[in-house]
């Protein structure tokens, strides 16, 4: 009889012990860490990017009275390869709770991966397109500033030209976005190669005899194409229109082009920088250097899995995250994502005056 007790009370204690792993692993609760994994670029052209952001996300952790949330950073290195490598350590070996990514093709090659699970990843960076998945930006949906850019500058000019190149889907649909925007204004489409010297496609571009002109390249292809732009214009070249990717990048530009001026007077639509002075001064203080642009959506995304998705069950995050009724007072400003999990999108004009851009005063 007591030896039919003894095998009972095992069996149970099997059976609880079951049950807690169980819970373990599908529910997050203040008294259980949360297992961020975060890939980066924390190496290559765009380190400063990915470090800045590694810097934010350390310096939220810390600010956390609940210390429920534990980070693991792999290394991207702006590769889309390398990127599929490191999410799936994340998953298999580190057993991470949520991912959180950057660079744009690293979020296309994971977003297929990530749909086809229970998982959610919120995103530092944008995604070439957006609908109602597992992903939630955690940074507005930048796309929006390219129809917002084409209503900024219609009607400004007597001809604009749109240089793209088709060999990225994230250049088609920023395209496609302005040309939208442009409503009424005439313009012309010039698409180039990837293995193009643009001396053909600058010298089409000029004989339309257009007085404004704005490019959807890599940066490389863009400073090319600018460079030609002066050396066939000579004084009387067309004005540039710059965008979001420009300015985010304009030191790489001011790196490769010959004439430091060509970008004198341009146009760009840019998320409204509502970051808070606090967070500012205390990534100066602790890091001895100026945040980039895209440190303060690291901090946040780290506050928000902690405050909002740290007091729910696993099973349940994507529904809190989808609650229209969300909103949450950041570094970054007020967070509130829309139906498609895009953060609802708040912009300003800026212009490139005197070696930097600075907010337009029309």
């Amino acid at each position: 009889m007591k030896k039919k007790i003894i095998i009972g009370i095992v069996v149970i204690l099997v059976v609880v012990a079951g049950v807690v792993a169980f819970q373990n692993k599908n529910n997050s609760t203040n008294n259980q860490k949360i297992k961020v994994g975060v890939i980066l670029p924390l190496s290559g052209q765009y380190a400063a990017y990915g470090e800045s952001v590694r810097n934010s996300m350390n310096m939220s952790l810390n600010d956390l009275k609940n210390k429920n949330v534990e980070l693991v950073f792999e290394d991207d290195e702006f590769d889309s390869k390398k990127a599929l490598s490191a999410y799936n350590k994340l998953q298999t070996v580190d057993k991470a709770d949520i991912i959180i990514a950057l660079a744009s093709p690293v979020l296309e090659v994971l977003k297929p991966t990530i749909n086809q699970t229970d998982e959610l990843m919120f995103t530092v960076g944008n995604e070439a397109s957006i609908e109602k998945d597992n992903v939630f930006e955690i940074i507005p949906w930048a796309a929006g500033l390219f129809n917002d850019l084409g209503k900024e500058v219609s009607g400004k000019y007597k001809k604009i030209a749109v240089v793209y190149t088709s060999e990225a889907q994230i250049f088609e649909t920023n395209k496609g976005l302005f040309i939208n925007g442009l409503q009424n204004q005439d313009y012309i489409e010039i698409p180039i190669s990837s293995n193009s010297d643009t001396r053909t496609e600058v010298a089409k571009m000029l004989a339309e005899d257009v007085d404004a002109y704005t490019v959807f390249l890599t940066v490389d292809q863009g400073a090319k194409f600018l460079n030609e732009v002066a050396k066939q214009s000579g004084e009387n070249r067309p004005q540039v229109i710059c965008d979001g990717n420009i300015e985010l990048t304009i030191g790489d530009y001011l790196g490769k082009v010959i004439d430091k001026n060509i970008f004198e007077g341009c146009l760009s639509t840019m998320l409204a920088d509502n970051t808070t002075k606090d967070f500012l001064q205390k990534y100066k203080e602790t890091y001895k250097a100026e945040p980039n642009f895209l440190g303060v959506y690291g901090y946040d995304a780290i506050q928000v899995i902690s405050k909002v998705l740290g007091a729910e069950k696993k099973t349940s995050w994507k529904k809190t995250l989808e609650d229209k009724k969300l909103v949450i007072t950041g570094a970054s400003g007020k967070i509130s994502f829309d139906e498609t999990g895009s953060r609802v999108l708040e912009n300003e004009v800026h212009i490139y005056k005197d070696g930097k851009f600075v907010k337009f005063v029309k």
